[in-house]
């Protein structure tokens, strides 16, 4: 190999790594500093399975990184650690508890119905207790999972769904009550709905709850699956979606930078 090839594998090499992409949002509800609490969607007491949303990604990044969502704990502190209560010191002690949450990603599907399933992480999570005294809508706290080994490209519509079991409810109810029993998912009351980055229907939402009662239809559309529902203007569930661009592209990028260095080398000759 001559040293002009040697030199544009070098050179090829550090262009694309010079445009690797950090990752960016391209759907976005949560606030950029979260308030004390929101309204939220309770899962105990609703007997919610699931919930999320269908979203269009903004922006050209497409392989997914990282999945934010805000969640609102209702859940004390002294509700389960005095007097022995529940579960003494052990698990529950401290500023929190650790409970297993699951973050889905579909194809975005059409009408009431998602598409194909994309990805799904499982991963325990810490929650905070809500401060004793605390005066609001919950404790607000966000959770991130991490879907970079799983390599998802993503279309450009999407619905996302986080689930996990509470005391009644899920694919494995835990059969005793709990903090998670507290635990919601925030939704955004902003002007709005709190997006600055993609998009979303602010009137739906999708939802998988076993009581007809609770969807709009009157539970006309299914019972007991995840589901489009409506009827939710002023109420936008809060998650972040991030992405970086695919390979191919920061390959392009990176040559397209080779070829800016050699058109700058070849004028400098002259």
């Amino acid at each position: 190999m001559n040293n002009f090839s040697k030199r544009l594998i070098l050179v090829s090499a550090l262009a694309i790594v010079g445009v690797t992409a950090h990752a960016a949002p391209v759907y976005n509800s949560i606030d950029p500093v979260l308030a004390p609490g929101y309204p939220s969607q309770p899962f105990q007491a609703q007997q919610t399975f699931e919930f999320g949303d269908r979203v269009t990604l903004g922006g050209t990044e497409r392989d997914l990184t990282t999945v934010s969502v805000t969640m609102v704990n209702w859940a004390r502190y002294e509700d389960y650690n005095l007097g022995g209560q529940y579960y003494g010191t052990g698990q529950w002690a401290g500023n929190g508890f650790n409970h297993n949450l699951t973050l889905k990603i579909y194809d975005a599907g059409t009408g009431l119905n998602h598409g194909a399933l994309l990805g799904s992480l499982t991963e325990s999570k810490f929650i905070a207790y809500r401060p004793t005294g605390w005066a609001t809508n919950g404790y607000a706290q966000n959770v991130t999972f991490d879907f970079t080994s799983l390599n998802i490209t993503l279309p450009n519509s999407i619905v996302w769904g986080i689930s996990f079991d509470t005391q009644s409810y899920g694919t494995n109810p835990l059969g005793v009550d709990g903090p998670y029993n507290s635990l919601n998912v925030g939704v955004n009351t902003a002007v709005g709905g709190g997006i600055t980055a993609g998009s979303t229907d602010l009137d739906r939402v999708f939802w998988n709850t076993i009581t007809p009662a609770w969807y709009t239809d009157g539970g006309a559309g299914g019972v007991g699956i995840f589901r489009e529902d409506w009827g939710w203007t002023g109420y936008n569930p809060m998650a972040q979606i991030n992405a970086v661009p695919e390979p191919t592209t920061m390959a392009a990028l990176g040559l397209g930078a080779f070829a800016a260095i050699r058109r700058r080398k070849k004028t400098a000759q002259k």
